[in-house]
Formats: structure tokens, C-alpha cells, sequence
């Protein structure tokens, strides 16, 4: 197993950030053209696609190349190995690649996209979507664990608030409204909408309103008549994002009848759908199947209370999609980030194992 953790290793000492994946794009196409991928190539994107098999049952397996930006040193300390991306998500990508060299069956066809800027715009995906093809099923890599698979993410909307006022002096608070304190209070009912339709301390079946940017104030004694607030809203399975979108739009309403004074305004960027596959599908078999075989162990079904390019795929091109990859999700964007060799091999022998049971079930 050797050649698979040097793939990851030289991986991972190229630094990729977003916008900067060329240099590890031209080492995964190099790799996959020794690993005997046919059709290497790099689309529009600077994605990095390869296939491998010839077979009528086509699977495809997406993994990102770019990482946040921060570097880590890369080594290898017993079953560890750090570096940025280890976990997020060089490993399940590099696990992806390993597993469909290794597993040659001639009844399925895996098409290998490793793509750019996921954690940007994420062009790349979008890109492989605009492209097409005729795929059953595709995997995602990101960090999880080997013997656990994603099955849905919520989805997102980024919402902007503003709100004006006519500011003035700051000796004299109480006869003029302050824009931050209108914004904040509209924050708080939101709030409070967020309360209202939390399920208990099932965080992905629930409605998350976080704020992730504020800006107002012009001058240190001047009561602000200008503020923005940036949201990130989290949508669960079951609710649509027009629907949220119309309820916030409501809480917003109500709170503005009582502040006449007051300009506010509230719009929606486009929206991310929710996304759960379904539990009878071939993947989502395959994917246990392949873990109780290889692994001896219970394979684990989750939820992630994220967003990621899975459901984009999913609901524009009507397949089920799952994601799974070694390592640990909460070591992503951390400065400690590392994978377990063994964690990693687990993954690749599981991948290798869903190739083989997607031909034959």
C-alpha cells in the first residue's frame, strides 16, 4: 500500500488553495495516466477527469483538489499524516483515484473528476454538471470516516440585510435611530424564527439563521445610518428555500410596521437545495454491502448539517449521490488537520469493494 499513501503524500505537499490547483492537477493526471486511466484530461475548469473500465454501469467519483489557505507541514507521525487537505479532502481523493485503479472490473465504467474551487465558487462541479453525463450514481469525497456514509447536507441561502436610518450625533442616542440597533433587532427575531423551527437537537433537520458579516458606522461619535448584515441560513430536509426564504421576508415585515422611520431591506442570493439520498438506492447498498465485507463492522448512515457540491449534482442531474472519505470532519480548516493511515487504506479497500458490488447488485 506504499504507492497509495505516496500518492497522497505528494499530494499534499503541493499547496493548493483555491484558484491555485494547476500544479496538482498536472501530478493527478500524471498518476492517473500511470495507473492506466484512459481519456486524462483537463476541461475548462481545470478539472482533472480520467476513466477507467469500459463497462455499460457508470459511477462517478468527485473529489476537490483546493484547500483552504493555510499551510501545514506535511510528515508522517506513526498512523498520522498531517498536512492542509489531509482531511478536507485530498485523502478521500486521492482514496477515490487509488480504488479505482485497484479495482478493474469490467462491468463498470468510473469516470474520476477531481475538481476546482470547492471551496470557493465551485466552478468546477458546475462545470462537470454543464458537461453532462450519463453517470448512475456519483460519490463525493470528504472526510467522514471508512465506515461511515453522508447521505444528505442541508441546504443554504446567503441572505443580505440592510437598514437606514438618519443617523446623527452621538450625545443624543435617544433621537436617533441607529441602523446597527435596527439591523440587530430584526437579527433577533429572526431569531427567534430559528428557535421556532429547531427539531429538538437534531441540528440537520433544523433551520439555522447565523450571522457572518456586520457592517456600519461611519464615525466614533456619529449613530450609524447605514448597517449590512450578511446571514448564512441553513435549510433542512422537506423545506424549500423559497419557503424559508418568504418566512424570513415575514419576520422582517412584522418588525418594520412598528419603524416607520426606518428603510430596511432583505434579499436572498441563489439557493442551495437540501439533498438526502434515498436509503434503497444501488449506491447507498453498495456502499454497505462493501463496508460489512471489507470492514467487518456496522456501516453507519449519517447527515451533515452542511452544504456541500453534492446536492447541486443530485437534484440538477437526478441521481442519487452520496459522500464519504476518510478522516475526521472535524479537523477541516483547523490548523491540526491530519488522516490515520489505517482510516485511509480502510477507504480505499471500501471504494475498491462499491465498484464491485455496484456491477453486480
Amino acid at each position: 500500500m506504499e504507492d497509495e499513501v505516496r500518492l497522497l503524500l505528494d499530494s499534499l505537499r503541493i499547496y493548493s488553495p483555491t484558484n491555485n490547483e494547476s500544479r496538482l492537477s498536472r501530478l493527478l493526471q500524471s498518476r492517473m495516466q500511470e495507473l492506466g486511466f484512459k481519456n486524462v484530461r483537463t476541461d475548462r475548469a481545470g478539472n482533472s477527469i480520467g476513466e477507467m473500465g469500459t463497462g455499460k454501469r457508470h459511477l462517478l467519483f468527485c473529489g476537490h483538489m483546493d484547500t483552504v489557505p493555510g499551510v501545514i507541514r506535511v510528515r508522517r507521525e506513526g498512523d498520522r499524516i498531517y498536512g492542509r487537505g489531509a482531511a478536507d479532502a485530498k485523502s478521500p481523493m486521492c482514496a477515490m483515484i487509488s480504488a479505482a485503479a485497484a479495482a478493474k472490473n469490467p462491468s463498470v465504467r468510473v469516470t474520476m473528476a477531481c475538481v476546482t474551487r470547492e471551496e470557493g465558487d465551485s466552478l468546477g462541479v458546475k462545470t462537470l454538471i454543464e458537461d453532462g453525463g450519463d453517470y448512475e450514481a456519483a460519490v463525493f469525497g470528504e472526510p467522514g470516516g471508512a465506515n461511515r456514509v453522508a447521505l444528505g447536507y442541508r441546504g443554504r441561502v446567503e441572505g443580505v440585510l440592510t437598514a437606514k436610518t438618519h443617523g446623527g450625533h452621538a450625545s443624543s442616542s435617544w433621537a436617533h435611530a441607529s441602523a446597527v440597533d435596527e439591523a440587530l433587532a430584526v437579527v433577533l427575531k429572526m431569531r427567534e424564527y430559528e428557535k421556532s423551527n429547531a427539531v429538538g437537537e437534531d441540528h440537520y433537520r433544523s433551520v439555522n439563521v447565523s450571522v457572518t458579516m456586520i457592517r456600519g458606522g461611519s464615525y466614533s461619535n456619529v449613530i450609524p445610518k447605514s448597517c449590512t448584515v450578511t446571514l448564512d441560513v441553513r435549510l433542512p430536509p422537506g423545506a424549500t428555500s423559497a419557503a424559508i426564504e418568504s418566512d424570513l421576508a415575514g419576520v422582517l415585515e412584522d418588525h418594520a410596521r412598528t419603524r416607520s422611520d426606518v428603510a430596511f431591506r432583505l434579499r436572498f442570493e441563489e439557493a442551495t437545495e437540501a439533498y438526502e439520498a434515498p436509503k434503497d438506492s444501488l449506491v447507498v447498498r453498495a456502499f454497505q454491502r462493501s463496508i460489512i465485507k471489507g470492514l467487518s463492522t456496522r456501516p453507519v448512515l449519517t447527515h451533515k448539517t452542511g452544504t456541500g457540491d453534492m446536492n447541486t449534482l443530485a437534484q440538477l442531474m437526478g441521481i442519487p449521490c452520496v459522500t464519504y472519505g476518510p478522516g475526521d470532519s472535524k479537523l477541516e480548516h483547523t490548523e491540526g488537520e491530519y488522516v490515520e493511515v489505517g482510516d485511509y487504506l480502510s477507504s480505499i479497500k471500501v471504494l475498491k469493494g462499491v465498484i464491485h458490488e455496484f456491477a453486480t447488485l
